[in-house]
């Protein structure tokens, strides 16, 4: 190998690319970080803000719950803010995600996850969830998401029990995000953990930018942000095992042409 080619080969992975995180405003140092370990660049363009819900009424008893169920690292910071978390020894808590079971271990609790699927339905898989017509389950999250979720729940628990903690609102998306997006000269990658935060970008995309962001490699974490994805337009997707930066990012880079979702 000559010089050349022994440079080339030390180089991150992902060197001249650009991923652009739809990550709520101020949650993008992860994906950033991830980012930087595979060689590229971060480009924030947060389309929702996330908000906290009063839940006085409601947070307490669905914490009570034999099962206590969260759907985001959100739901846990949300929920911590208004009222402490501790699990009860007859309890089970389980978490939609790696990064779910992550936020609750720091508040002391263990929580169950499925780690074959990251999402609503491997979460229902679990066997902690099968038999639930004696059970309360206690769910934690934000309107308008999970309702697979919490519909499934609904039909299989004694009682569901929910709580909402934060809410997502549209957040607009400043000149200059676009700017720089119009400013891209390299392979673009698009970080897809939530089909909201999909829909409200493509709502604020500028009409000249639509071809340019289309032409992105679309990053998912689910078969049904995949689907989401591929509905808006995307023809190149690549499937993440979960919605943790370092997956997306170790996803793109074993990305090759030819082992896209088509």
């Amino acid at each position: 190998m000559d010089e050349r080619g022994a440079t080339a080969s030390l180089r991150p992975p992902l060197t001249g690319w650009t991923v652009i995180s739809l990550r709520p405003s101020g949650g993008h140092a992860a994906l950033r970080r991830a980012a930087r370990r595979h060689g590229a660049q971060l480009l924030p363009m947060s389309p929702l803000a996330l908000r906290p819900c009063p839940a006085e009424t409601t947070l307490g008893p669905a914490l009570m719950a034999a099962r206590v169920v969260f759907t985001s690292p959100a739901a846990v910071r949300f929920a911590a803010a208004q009222a402490p978390l501790r699990a009860r020894p007859e309890q089970i808590w389980l978490a939609v995600g790696a990064g779910t079971a992550a936020a609750l271990r720091r508040h002391g609790i263990t929580a169950r996850y499925c780690a074959e699927r990251m999402d609503s339905e491997g979460l229902l898989s679990l066997p902690a969830l099968a038999d639930l017509a004696r059970c309360e389950v206690g769910l934690i999250t934000a309107p308008d998401g999970r309702e697979l979720l919490a519909d499934a729940l609904r039909q299989r628990a004694r009682r569901l029990l929910v709580a909402h903690v934060y809410r997502r609102e549209p957040r607009r998306i400043g000149a200059a995000a676009w700017q720089r997006l119009r400013a891209q000269t390299g392979p673009l990658a698009l970080a897809v953990s939530s089909g909201q935060a999909l829909q409200a970008l493509l709502e604020q995309c500028p009409l000249d930018l639509r071809t340019t962001l289309r032409g992105a490699v679309a990053l998912v974490a689910s078969a049904r942000l995949e689907l989401a994805a591929q509905q808006a337009g995307f023809a190149t997707r690549v499937r993440a095992a979960s919605a943790r930066p370092n997956a997306m990012l170790s996803a793109l880079a074993a990305y090759r042409p030819d082992s896209a979702f088509r």
